[in-house]
């Protein structure tokens, strides 16, 4: 494919072993950057301070939002600020929390051909799961934020500027008034924008929102999905918590191992999993069983005086 591919992602300091284990799997011959939000003292030539990007909405962001919500809104503005160097001709983003399985040659040549490609967030219709169900992945976004990749065109550039007009000060996660970060927006771009691809491919962006309808297994050295599809990669930013819902949809899936090995390779690089965004558990918060069963409690006891009787008499 002619023209440079540069892959990226996007992380706060605390987050930076993620990133570090996304680039050991990557092909060492890709060009690689590290977006950091917030304060850092990283040293390493990979990474690029948002701060330091030449946006004048930054300083706005950087005021109204949290880190949660800047590692978000900052996609549209490090993938533009990419997309300018010289000889770069394909931008690819991944969460840090992302990694790679299988020939990277396939995602490539993708790109090459689309000036935007996005993943559906699932990919054949359900009732419910244990992750949610199919008003919750309309009220969240169709397409996942994990992954996007864009080439350098007229329409990609109208694409990420109409995004980052949106994400300055739309891009917080309040789903009741219709945001969730930069994921619900992308709703929009198959409708607004030309050259689209959304890849259906099951092994691509496999992760807790549709293990659902992806079984995982280990056959002659290589991770298929649903014993057909090679597993290209895997988004663990969900599958890290204790939440025993969430263990369950990766037993069930097959992927303990696949989890196990992803939280060994983090602590080659530190010895607490820093912590990261979920959208499951910002919509179900896990309690554990003491202060469920309080909660059960006292919805009791406010559920007792709500429908106690005012004309009942109280006797000594």
């Amino acid at each position: 494919m002619a023209g440079k591919t540069l892959v990226f992602t996007i992380c706060t300091a605390e987050q930076y072993p993620f990133a570090q284990v996304l680039a050991d799997s990557l092909p060492k011959t890709i060009p690689f950057k590290i977006g950091i939000v917030g304060r850092s003292e990283i040293k390493d030539s990979r990474v690029v301070n948002f701060e330091q990007l030449p946006f004048a909405e930054i300083a706005q962001m950087q005021q109204h939002y949290d880190l949660n919500t800047l590692v978000a809104a900052s996609k549209p503005f490090f993938a533009d600020y990419f997309l300018k160097q010289e000889d770069i001709n394909y931008v690819i983003y991944f969460d840090p929390t992302v990694l790679l399985f299988s020939d990277f040659e396939a995602i490539e040549q993708k790109v090459a051909i689309h000036d935007i490609t996005l993943t559906p967030r699932l990919t054949r219709k359900f009732g419910k799961s244990l992750y949610g169900d199919e008003k919750m992945f309309l009220n969240t976004g169709m397409y996942d934020n994990g992954f996007f990749a864009v080439n350098k065109s007229q329409n990609t550039s109208r694409f990420l500027t109409w995004w980052q007009q949106r994400l300055t000060d739309r891009a917080y996660f309040d789903v009741c008034n219709g945001m969730n970060h930069d994921q619900l927006w992308l709703n929009y771009v198959p409708i607004l924008f030309e050259n689209i691809c959304i890849n259906k491919n099951i092994g691509w962006n496999v992760g807790l929102q549709n293990l659902h309808e992806r079984v995982l297994t280990y056959k002659n050295k290589q991770w298929l999905v649903n014993q057909g599809a090679a597993l290209a990669f895997f988004n663990f930013k969900e599958v890290l918590g204790d939440s025993p819902e969430v263990k369950k949809m990766i037993k069930e899936a097959g992927a303990e191992v696949l989890v196990n090995d992803y939280k060994a390779r983090i602590k080659q690089y530190t010895s607490v999993v820093p912590t990261v965004f979920s959208l499951r558990e910002a919509l179900n918060p896990y309690s554990s069983a003491l202060k469920q069963g309080l909660k059960k409690n006292l919805k009791s006891i406010v559920d007792t005086i709500t429908y106690f009787p005012i004309y009942h008499k109280i006797t000594k």
